[in-house]
């Protein structure tokens, strides 16, 4: 009986010890921020983004919740976006982060522009229009909050940008090339640069859409057809109208 009971203490004390251990040895003993080559950030900056995070020091490696420590960052930060958060065993967090880029200007009803970035998340609010964005109409105001992702015929969207990606128009060249987007119940009008209004019908298949008519605008439209006028969908496929 006295063995037993030794045995059992035995394992109890060995657990326990093991327990200190790997608590010590995967306690968190250093947080880094990282960011992308075309982002620079100070030591207070990086000091802010991880007491935001809410990863501490002394905590075990294993706590660290990556949603929650994003979202925290991402809220309070919002012209920031959190690529990865990475436990680098035993005791080392790095968090990856990297600047958005503001693609929309929407004119809020106080008469200040809210800039929104290619997920469609609001990163800024400022005083002056930014003329190099593209300007977007037709949103509700109460969709536009800062460091709020836009939600109105959000998956439409998102795929119209996606849509024009694949035609190379990313970041900044999608602000050259399409100067305004306008959004409508059925519809969504893309203005260009040279003149001409690619209409395209909400559907799932936007992003399909849009390749399709910069196709046409590329293949079927003259000089003078690319300066004015809108294109589109029919039951005979994409069309050119003088408006």
């Amino acid at each position: 009986m006295h063995k037993r009971l030794w045995i059992i203490l035995g394992v109890i004390a060995s657990a326990v010890v093991l327990a200190v251990v790997l608590g010590t040895l995967f306690s968190i003993g250093k947080v880094e921020v990282n960011t992308t080559n075309d982002v620079t950030l100070t030591d207070t900056q990086k000091a802010e983004i991880i007491e935001l995070s809410g990863i501490k020091k002394g905590k075990s490696i294993f706590s660290v919740d990556e949603d929650v420590a994003i979202k925290n960052i991402e809220v309070n930060k919002p012209p920031l976006k959190v690529i990865s958060i990475e436990r680098q065993f035993p005791n080392k967090v790095v968090v990856y982060v990297t600047q958005r880029t503001g693609i929309f200007s929407y004119r809020t009803e106080d008469g200040k522009y809210a800039i929104l970035d290619r997920e469609l998340k609001v990163i800024d609010i400022a005083d002056q229009e930014d003329s190099s964005l593209t300007k977007l109409s037709g949103i509700p105001q109460e969709n536009v909050n800062l460091g709020q992702v836009v939600d109105y015929k959000y998956g439409v969207l998102v795929n119209m940008i996606k849509g024009a990606e694949q035609c190379s128009f990313v970041q900044e060249r999608f602000c050259t090339f399409f100067t305004a987007v306008e959004v409508s119940d059925n519809v969504i009008n893309l203005k260009t640069n040279s003149g001409v209004v690619m209409q395209l019908p909400i559907a799932s298949n936007i992003d399909e859409a849009l390749q399709y008519c910069y196709s046409f605008y590329l293949n079927k439209l003259s000089v003078t057809g690319r300066s004015c006028g809108i294109i589109i969908y029919t039951n005979d496929g994409w069309k050119w109208e003088l408006q």
